[in-house]
């Protein structure tokens, strides 16, 4: 029951930064910071894969083997969600509309929902077992979150969506995999 309020949480503010998209946007044009710059454009170069093989890589040093198909799955959800998504919507991002430097961006018309926000989030629930790697990787959400807004890649409104469609993903991975290990081992 609490994680529909979380969702519910998450919903509201989605609805809320549609709203905010513009000024946020055009806010981040007009304030740049070159140490921002150099943070954002290095989280940008960061290919989504790499979260996943950084999260498998954690995940046997750490002995949490029975988290791994769930993080195929995640990663495997993640992929053709977000792509379908991205091809339905078609959002221009936010650089083809206000005065940011394209860096590079060949899917211009694929802003919603965050991919790398997605990337994310959906492995956070993999860090449950340690609380220490659970807040850090909760701050690298949101500095990724931050710098895909700040570049002008996203609008807020698609790396809110990115947060909760990511950590859906994840949800619905381990759902299934646990439901299918009890399934089998009652068979």
């Amino acid at each position: 029951m609490k994680k529909i309020y979380y969702y519910l949480i998450g919903i509201f503010l989605l609805i809320i930064s549609f709203f905010l998209d513009n000024s946020i946007a055009n806010f981040f044009v007009g304030n740049r910071v070159a140490f921002f710059d150099s943070i954002a454009i290095l989280i940008n170069n960061i290919p989504f894969y790499i979260f996943f093989a950084f999260i498998l890589i954690i995940l046997l040093l750490f002995k949490q083997k029975d988290k791994i198909l769930p993080l195929l799955l995640t990663f495997i959800l993640y992929l053709g969600t977000t792509q379908l998504i991205k091809i339905i919507v078609a959002r221009p991002r936010p650089f083809t509309k206000f005065d940011f430097q394209n860096l590079g961006a060949e899917d211009v018309n694929r802003s919603f929902p965050s991919g790398h926000a997605t990337a994310s989030a959906s492995v956070i629930r993999f860090f449950e077992f340690n609380r220490i790697l659970l807040y850090i990787w909760i701050i690298v959400t949101i500095l990724v979150m931050f710098s895909r807004v700040y570049l002008g890649m996203h609008y807020l409104s698609d790396v809110i969506a990115g947060l909760i469609l990511g950590y859906f993903i994840s949800d619905l991975s381990i759902f299934l995999v646990d439901k299918f290990k009890k399934r089998k081992g009652t068979s």
